[in-house]
């Protein structure tokens, strides 16, 4: 993990910001178990990822009526964390009390500030769209605007949105997660939780996870068998042989659980998860590929409108600029990008104070990566 962007209200809770994550939410699938609906949302979301399986940290969480949310965050962009510490994206808290059908949020942080979604009642948002930049930025409100065109939704206006803020964060050394959320001027909303469910939700590796814990367990247990000892030295005199059977009994218990392999019965279920879904195909995911790989070169002030894939290699881009200038900069950067080809120059248009335009770019070798 690199050195990126981070807001630690706590230290033992690290925040990704939300411009970074990736949100994606699944309804609740009467049926299957918990479990399965954890797992099957987990093989859309890498299906539909912008990037490779390999290159995306994961975390989820399930609602109590069976719903799924999905987060993703391009592991080179996430921020340091230790063993001791549970790695988050900064809009975890408010995933904790649930709202009304058609209610709009905003929340803003230390790295920016994201909108919360709910087509439906529930605690899960249906789209979390994260922003770099803050409310009191002049360009803030038409950059949401755009992103509800882009998303085709509704625009419900400044006035629309209530206002949400994150009061304080914490976690103590056995794992607890606490959280208050501010909602509006006078309401507040307290949330705790810990676990396997905390755990899912963080962002890193589920193996580094599990070692982590292993880890924790471990010295929680050398912990307990240090005070054992000191308590039976104080009360008694024991003998050489009995205070050896203790520490060899100890070691053993070590090595027995560090010694064991994955849950053999975990993968089958997975595996066979996988041949009930089917093959969802590859096609999806190189086009999604190339759009994200496209998406990265945007410097900021480019604004997609419309995407049209021609063929599988070429597609034609609509978009808007705020000057002309940015349009420039965004061309050297795809002519300077081996893994694009530009067709032909941009068609740059006037409309309503703003520069629209049109490029087409062909993907010469099918075999770059990012």
């Amino acid at each position: 993990m690199s050195s990126g962007e981070k807001q630690e209200l706590s230290g033992r809770v690290v925040f990704v910001p939300a411009h970074l994550v990736v949100y994606q939410y699944f309804e609740a699938v009467e049926g299957i178990s918990d479990e399965e609906a954890e797992e099957a949302a987990l093989l859309a979301f890498e299906e539909e990822s912008p990037f490779p399986p390999e290159q995306i940290a994961t975390g989820r969480i399930v609602s109590s009526d069976g719903a799924v949310a999905v987060w993703g965050c391009e592991e080179n962009s996430l921020p340091e964390a230790g063993s001791d510490q549970f790695l988050l994206p900064e809009f975890f808290p408010l995933l904790s009390f649930s709202r009304d059908a058609g209610a709009c949020e905003i929340c803003e942080t230390a790295n920016g500030s994201f909108v919360l979604i709910f087509d439906q009642a529930g605690s899960l948002p249906t789209e979390i769209i994260g922003f770099s930049n803050r409310t009191a930025d002049s360009s803030f409100w038409d950059d949401v605007e755009g992103a509800f065109r882009f998303l085709g939704r509704r625009w419900p206006g400044k006035d629309g949105f209530k206002r949400l803020g994150i009061r304080e964060v914490s976690a103590d050394s056995r794992g607890k997660f606490r959280s208050v959320t501010e909602i509006g001027d006078e309401d507040q909303f307290e949330w705790s939780l810990q676990g396997q469910s905390l755990w899912k939700a963080d962002l890193r590796a589920s193996e580094l996870i599990q070692e982590f814990i292993s880890q924790k367990k471990a010295g929680e247990r050398l912990w307990l068998g240090a005070k054992v000892a000191a308590a039976i030295l104080l009360l008694v005199f024991l003998s050489q042989g009995v205070l050896f059977a203790l520490n060899f009994w100890v070691a053993g218990k070590e090595r027995k659980e560090s010694a064991q392999g994955p849950d053999v019965r975990a993968v089958e279920e997975r595996a066979n998860l996988v041949s009930r879904l089917g093959d969802l195909g590859e096609s999806r995911v190189s086009v999604f590929e190339r759009l994200g790989q496209l998406n990265l070169l945007r410097p900021n002030g480019v604004q997609f409108l419309s995407v049209e894939f021609e063929e599988p290699d070429q597609f034609t881009v609509e978009g808007r600029v705020t000057q002309v200038g940015v349009l420039n900069e965004y061309m050297d950067r795809l002519t300077a990008d081996p893994r694009f080809l530009l067709v032909e120059l941009p068609r740059p248009r006037s409309r309503d104070g703003r520069v629209e335009f049109e490029l087409e770019v062909r993907v010469p070798n099918r075999e770059i990566g990012l």
